[in-house]
């Protein structure tokens, strides 16, 4: 069997796109992948037998005329992958949302193949808003999402975790530090995202400085330029590829809630202070967490309420309590496998 796989842009359409693939991978289906060359999936590898990368962008906050130009490309690339649909003839295709799986999306239309779609965060994108209307089924991440979306075609499966991390989070905590060469003593890891974030960097610096009894893990991302000199209690990332080591190691975390990280956190079940992106669209990483916050299982600040003093506070509190695990229960189990066997199910039954 062959699917077309389309999902990137930016790590959190690439890496459930990833596990998924990795998941049909293991039951032999041959997996196409489209994706942008501006993207993570330009740099990234994935499970794939074939990868088609087109230079296109996203289309709001452009001015008129860009995103006209923007918005022709995509048109044009939907026709290219609805030529490449007729000549592969695959089975289905699945979507993860963004610009960059949109082309596949109305390929997909045009062709009357088979189309799933996974939306990652609470508020869905306008593609998932749009491809849903044409979607067989539709997997969501956060109950929040069931709103926007007909109920009868909406399933709840959580998002796909890469099994390298899965794996990584068996490691027991003392030898996933030995792994890393780190001191066996409270650990917080801090870090924004794929893309990194400069905020919180700066604020995980300054705690570090006040708090030399605690052992601080940054991720500091491409933006954010590292200091010549970093406090003795600080590791330094700009971008680490095993995240399940890091969340083993640590006690307590610090970080954006997109929801690759969000699930990543809860799958984990580790306590967790998390800071929306202020800017994300519709705001939709605070939907992503708020619901944790309601049950108590989380803390969520936005960024203009921290400030050194304020974080530290919130570390010593949370390390103080020593809970672990709490969390864990609200991730879904192997989200990847329910969401390849409901589609199967769908496509036996045609």
């Amino acid at each position: 069997m062959k699917v077309f796989i389309a999902g990137g842009g930016t790590g959190g359409h690439f890496y459930p796109a990833y596990s998924v693939s990795e998941e049909l991978k293991s039951r032999g289906f041959q997996i196409y992948y489209f994706g942008t060359n501006k993207g993570i999936e330009a740099k990234q590898e994935l499970p794939s037998d074939k990868k088609f990368l087109f230079p296109i962008t996203g289309v709001r906050g452009k001015n008129p005329l860009r995103a006209f130009f923007s918005a022709s490309k995509l048109f044009k690339t939907s026709l290219q992958i609805a030529k490449i649909i007729k000549k592969e003839s695959p089975n289905f295709c699945i979507c993860f949302g963004g610009y960059a799986s949109l082309p596949l999306g109305i390929a997909s239309i045009i062709t009357r193949t088979p189309l799933f779609i996974h939306e990652q965060n609470s508020i869905p994108s306008y593609t998932n808003r749009l491809l849903s209307k044409f979607a067989i089924k539709i997997f969501i991440t956060f109950e929040y999402s069931k709103k926007y979306f007909p109920e009868e075609k909406t399933l709840l499966t959580g998002i796909p975790v890469r099994n390298s991390i899965i794996d990584d989070l068996s490691i027991p905590k003392e030898k996933a530090r030995e792994m890393l060469g780190i001191d066996n003593r409270l650990t917080v890891l801090v870090f924004g995202g794929s893309q990194g974030s400069v905020k919180l960097s700066e604020l995980a610096l300054e705690v570090a400085k006040k708090m030399p009894e605690i052992q601080f893990i940054l991720i500091g991302g491409k933006h954010f330029k590292k200091p010549e000199k970093l406090p003795e209690n600080l590791i330094y990332y700009s971008y680490f590829n095993r995240m399940g080591l890091l969340y083993s190691v640590s006690d307590f975390v610090i970080s954006r809630s997109g929801a690759s990280s969000t699930y990543e956190i809860l799958t984990a079940g580790k306590p967790a202070l998390f800071v929306p992106f202020p800017y994300a669209v519709s705001d939709h990483q605070y939907y992503n967490v708020k619901w944790l916050e309601e049950k108590g299982l989380c803390i969520v600040k936005r960024e203009d309420e921290l400030d050194v003093e304020r974080l530290k506070n919130i570390i010593i509190n949370e390390l103080t309590k020593g809970e672990q695990e709490k969390i864990k229960k609200f991730a879904i189990k192997n989200p990847q496998k329910v969401i390849v066997d409901r589609i199967l199910d769908e496509i036996n039954k045609k």
